[in-house]
């Protein structure tokens, strides 16, 4: 792989024990270093990484997707990567499609490829749909962008867009904190469809007014200039 376009991916990951290996070993045919973050875990997620050949940074008793993204995004700047890829570590993303994810950031058409579930194949619940529709629009109003999918969590950056997104969610609402950071700072977004092998639980219907009013406030600061970006 060209060191032009050294590749890191970065997979959250709470108790897993039992099939972070295998999704290691699937992800490190497509990219230079594959990053878990485990911090929160009760079992033994941390050492079955390592020994898969993931990078496992000292786990810590905190936990939160936002949280572990954050870490994780800070380790990889000791990489040096020119892209990095953020993705779940519990299978519903499939490693086999990073080479479409980068392609578009190899060709110079995005600092930021999103994997829409929409565009590809989503199999969830009517009512995780019906919230996913909702969430587009709440987005949608406040940015005056629109996405096929904005909750997703299959993200490939250009590292040096990726790394000037100030970010400070330590929960599920990291992917909505992710996208309208990328649209307010006018990064160049490509959708490319991923499929979901398997149905997952989505956030509960209350969840999902709590990242519906998150996008609001958000999206209100960002417009009036109070918050960083």
């Amino acid at each position: 792989m060209d060191l032009g376009h050294k590749i890191v991916a970065i997979l959250p990951a709470y108790n897993l024990e039992k099939s972070i290996g295998e999704i290691v070993k699937r992800t490190s045919h497509f990219v230079d270093d594959v990053l878990v973050v485990t911090d929160g875990s009760r079992d033994n997620t941390d050492v079955a990484a390592r020994a898969a050949g993931a990078i496992v940074p000292e786990p810590e008793h905190v936990r939160g997707k936002g949280f572990a993204i954050i870490k994780g995004i800070e380790q990889s700047k000791k990489l040096c990567p020119a892209i990095v890829i953020l993705m779940d570590s519990d299978g519903q993303h499939l490693p086999e499609e990073i080479p479409a994810m980068v392609k578009p950031l190899k060709e110079g058409r995005a600092d930021l490829v999103s994997g829409s579930r929409m565009l590809g194949t989503l199999r969830t619940s009517r009512i995780n749909k019906f919230g996913n529709w909702g969430l587009k629009i709440i987005s949608y109003l406040v940015t005056w962008k629109w996405l096929t999918d904005t909750e997703t969590g299959y993200r490939a950056f250009l590292a040096e867009k990726l790394y000037d997104i100030p970010l400070k969610s330590r929960g599920y609402e990291i992917e909505s904190e992710l996208m309208m950071r990328a649209l307010h700072k006018k990064l160049r977004i490509v959708e490319v469809p991923i499929t979901v092998p398997f149905a997952v639980p989505g956030v509960t219907v209350w969840d999902g007014i709590k990242v519906g009013w998150y996008k609001v406030r958000l999206g209100v600061r960002l417009k009036l200039g109070l918050e960083a970006s």
